[in-house]
């Protein structure tokens, strides 16, 4: 009788039985999750700090030897040569600290100058530092993951004007047979910098083509070089495995937009035209028109104008234009030289500057604008127009850059969110004058080199990509570091 009775009552206390050991085997991968935070989680971000140490302090130990530095590295301590101090200094420090590139699960690379991703990515005097550990898991290899990795990198510099390295350089990653040298009879391009192209294409990342030659010192092309038609490459060195270098400037601030200039001075009794400084209708931002020496009355006529903001442009075909010293910070319609138009900026120095009005104490910047950022099909003075040198007679653009300030160096800048591979400068020879010394900057734009004669420019161009061609021009890039804009180091920078 009593058996019947407590058969039920067995039954339920198995049944409890069952739910708490489902209950307790839940509970203890919850107890074992929590502990793998605690444990796992936890130890990789000790690791990782103290790897942000590590690596900080031998980006640092490095930067004391980069600014001397001759060479490049790309690659693990293990590897490092001899003779290579800055490397040397940081792998030291490295090991030191316990980091020793290869032995239990550590890594350590370093870069001379960075690579891409890195902000600094190609900047010569800068060093990066990249440490990584691999260790088995506390508890999270219960749960599967049996490893765990954390990594840190540092970048610094010495404290010192770095001048970049290059005569040209093309950012575009992709662009096939979008940077070229052509020319037929050939057009020679000779640059006493390095030609840096970033374009991965397996083709033509560089296509010299119709008898075109370039002869440079250093020729670093990520993809591949296109010789065709007679052209000839006389780069003395052409290294393969060559790395992105990436925007060098990307972090650089635009100027920021100034008031309006100072009246036009005329210098020889020539009329103020309208629509600039001082005329009868001057331009504003809310009528934006451009301030052109283009009239009858103009012609052959001197000015000078001042620097600000100029809401349309400035266009010279018939009047000698001197700019003072400063930046010219162009709102919509360009900078346009044609025909027997000059405009001029002589710094300290030139010696062909002999005359009053080329005020030898600084250069200029020119600063192309998209302002406001015009809708698809904008037309009028007020939309974003290119700089442009397009004489068939004696049309002249000799500039120089700034002398002081932020942007010491610089000489033509065009606003980086033009749309990506729009041609935003074209210097055009045919009997034209081209004579530019400074850093010439547009990230997403084309710069284009045309003509028929001889050019010679102290510049550095860093663009999205460049072309070259003419009918027996020859373009001379003088590499000056003393023209250029330098990149200024403070010591540890990432």
């Amino acid at each position: 009788m009593s058996s019947t009775t407590d058969a039920p009552l067995s039954a339920s206390r198995a049944g409890a039985r069952g739910q708490i050991l489902v209950i307790f085997a839940v509970a203890f991968i919850v107890v074992l999750a929590i502990a793998a935070l605690v444990f796992d989680v936890g130890q990789n971000l000790l690791d990782r700090r103290t790897e942000q140490n590590v690596s900080d302090a031998a980006a640092l130990a490095g930067a004391r030897y980069v600014h001397t530095a001759t060479y490049v590295y790309h690659g693990g301590c293990a590897a490092a040569p001899a003779g290579m101090p800055a490397v040397n200094a940081a792998c030291q420090l490295a090991s030191d600290s316990g980091y020793v590139d290869g032995q239990g699960g550590r890594t350590v690379r370093v870069d001379v100058p960075p690579i891409a991703p890195s902000t600094f990515s190609g900047l010569p005097g800068y060093v990066e530092v990249q440490i990584g550990n691999t260790r088995p898991s506390f508890f999270q290899g219960i749960l599967g993951v049996v490893t765990q990795k954390t990594a840190a990198a540092g970048v610094a510099t010495n404290q010192s004007d770095i001048a970049l390295p290059y005569s040209l350089l093309a950012l575009d990653p992709h662009g096939c047979g979008t940077n070229k040298i052509n020319g037929s009879p050939g057009t020679i391009v000779t640059t006493d910098g390095t030609v840096h192209v970033d374009s991965d294409c397996t083709s033509d990342a560089l296509l010299l083509s119709g008898n075109g030659v370039l002869t440079s010192p250093e020729c670093d092309v990520v993809g591949q070089i296109q010789t065709s038609g007679g052209a000839q490459n006389h780069c003395t060195a052409a290294p393969t495995g060559v790395l992105v270098s990436g925007d060098p400037l990307r972090n650089l601030p635009a100027p920021p937009k100034p008031g309006l200039p100072a009246a036009v001075q005329p210098l020889d009794g020539g009329p103020i035209p309208n629509n600039c400084p001082g005329g009868s209708s001057p331009a504003t931002e809310a009528a934006p028109n451009t301030c052109a020496f283009t009239t009858g009355p103009v012609s052959g006529k001197t000015y000078r104008i001042f620097p600000g903001y100029y809401p349309g442009g400035i266009s010279t075909s018939k009047a000698t234009v001197y700019m003072d010293p400063g930046i010219y910070w162009i709102g919509g319609g360009g900078v346009s030289i044609q025909s027997t138009g000059l405009l001029i900026s002589k710094a300290t120095g030139d010696n062909t500057c002999t005359t009053t009005p080329c005020n030898p104490t600084g250069g200029v910047l020119i600063y192309d604008s998209i302002d406001p950022v015009p809708a698809a099909g904008c037309t009028g003075a007020g939309c974003f127009q290119q700089i442009i040198l397009n004489g068939s007679a004696t049309a002249t653009l000799a500039l120089r850059p700034l002398q002081s300030g932020f942007y010491k160096g610089m000489v033509m800048w065009v606003d980086r969110a033009v749309p990506v591979n729009t041609t935003v400068i074209t210097l055009n020879g045919a009997g034209s004058n081209l004579d530019i010394a400074g850093t010439i900057y547009a990230a997403t734009g084309s710069v284009q080199f045309n003509g028929s004669a001889t050019d010679v420019n102290a510049a550095q161009v860093i663009c999205y990509n460049f072309q070259v061609n003419g009918s027996g021009a020859t373009f001379t890039i003088n590499y000056n570091p003393g023209l250029l804009f330098h990149v200024t180091g403070v010591g540890l920078v990432q």
